[in-house]
């Protein structure tokens, strides 16, 4: 028995010992990846049981199944989704399902609606080293070199880059660009005692290598950089679950209401946020908390798609597209960022060509028929021609250029300047212009 034969495994033996497979039976999978089945009158349960652990030998709950009572209050439970399975027998069944995990439970949540006040725009990628934060610092520079008012907070926080990026540090106080604080702080201490509005100014350092406003929200603060002892200890406090007023806080939530209260207190423009690289379950907080337009970047390699199949496989999963709108459609904010591409089209064409396979393949509806054999059309299905923002396939791209390899504005300002980064970034930043719903042609 495997992870991927066990929830069709307990299916078979529901179904061989006459238990119905419909919406009032559950399925739990606990923290630890075992399952119970849960169905409020079984006949002859005990030897249910017992052949529920036959089959699923490791893969039995301790408990394996739960009868009576106790089975209405868990079908009232609203983290419950619903899971179609194939019990071998050429029939899906449709039952309830509950995962119940240890970490990652942001991961079952449907990505977030859009709401109020300046768009939010996050850099994803799977791997580190492609150019997402060198994008983030670029596109931040160019929107505030032509007024646009400019949060950039750093959301990496197991490999900070942002604020080292944008925020010069000194022993000198009056040329330290950074704030006390950064978001590691923050998530640890309002989960404790609480942060007043007052002192939310020391999570705040302003960069000062552009005309305009570049306001940064590092990963971490000075206090942190005097004393790194202290980080690791702070990392693995600041991304638990917080109880408020008797119920859970998801780390999803508790990234939500501070970038909110952050951005309440000031006129911005665009909030960017650098994600942390792979799957991690603070990865979920900011690609699916924030309601946000999501930049996703890799280079064109197989290992690329392969990990974004896992990622976009899995959001299909948990999504009900039935109650979506095309102003609420995940699909329609998400956008991929070709790094390090070569600067002829050709070139490029094969990694837009994949990109288009995994979509089609991931994301992509199809006309079917229903079971009354009524067409049912397809609400969401790009075609391959199609360009622009809302159309995932349609890859941005960076152009690789070596001065960038190693970003470095501090030791380096020409690489904030307009005149160096144009080059390579000029497409990137054109689109990411759209994507933020700003007029390039107009840009005052």
């Amino acid at each position: 028995m495997r992870f991927h034969e066990s929830l069709p495994a307990i299916a078979r033996v529901a179904v061989e010992n006459q238990i119905p497979l419909d919406l009032d039976t559950v399925i739990v999978r606990d923290g630890a990846g075992r399952l119970i089945l849960a169905r409020e009158k079984v006949p002859n349960p005990r030897r249910l049981e017992e052949a529920l652990r036959a089959e699923l030998n490791g893969y039995a709950g301790s408990i394996a199944l739960i009868t009576g009572s106790s089975v209405r209050r868990l079908l009232a439970d609203p983290s419950l989704t619903q899971v179609e399975i194939d019990a071998g027998t050429g029939t899906t069944h449709t039952v309830r399902y509950a995962d119940r995990r240890v970490i990652g439970m942001d991961w079952l949540s449907q990505p977030l609606a859009p709401g109020v006040g300046p768009k939010r725009l996050v850099f994803g990628s799977l791997k580190g080293g492609v150019g997402r934060s060198t994008a983030l610092a670029v596109l931040a520079a160019d929107l505030a070199q032509h007024g646009k008012r400019v949060l950039a907070v750093d959301m990496d926080l197991e490999a900070p880059g942002i604020g080292f990026m944008l925020l010069p540090g000194s022993s000198d106080i009056g040329l330290d660009r950074r704030p006390r604080y950064g978001v590691i702080d923050y998530l640890l201490e309002q989960g404790l005692g609480g942060i007043v509005d007052q002192d939310l100014y020391d999570f705040i350092g302003v960069s000062p290598f552009i005309d305009g406003s570049i306001d940064v929200i590092p990963a971490v603060g000075r206090e942190t950089d005097e004393r790194p002892a202290t980080m690791i200890a702070k990392l693995s406090r600041a991304l638990i679950e917080d109880r408020e007023g008797g119920r859970v806080v998801s780390v999803a939530e508790q990234v939500r209401q501070m970038i909110e209260r952050f951005v309440s207190r000031s006129n911005y423009d665009a909030v960017l946020i650098d994600a942390r690289a792979g799957m991690a379950e603070i990865t979920a907080a900011p690609l699916l908390g924030l309601g946000a337009e999501v930049l996703l970047f890799g280079t064109d390699q197989p290992q690329t798609f392969r990990g974004y199949a896992y990622i976009l496989s899995h959001l299909v999963s948990v999504s009900d597209f039935s109650t979506l709108t095309a102003e609420t459609d995940w699909r329609q904010r998400l956008s991929f960022v070709q790094a390090k591409a070569p600067a002829a089209s050709s070139k490029r064409a094969p990694f837009r060509e994949h990109l288009y396979d995994l979509c089609a393949s991931q994301l992509y509806e199809t006309e079917r028929l229903d079971a009354a054999g009524e067409l049912v059309e397809a609400n969401f299905a790009p075609s391959p021609e199609e360009i622009g923002p809302g159309v995932p396939h349609d890859a941005l791209h960076i152009q690789f250029h070596p001065d960038y390899e190693a970003f470095d504005p501090i030791g380096d300002t020409t690489q904030l300047d307009p005149e160096v980064y144009r080059g390579p970034f000029g497409a990137f930043l054109e689109r990411a212009w759209q994507i933020l719903a700003f007029d390039r042609e107009n840009r005052d």
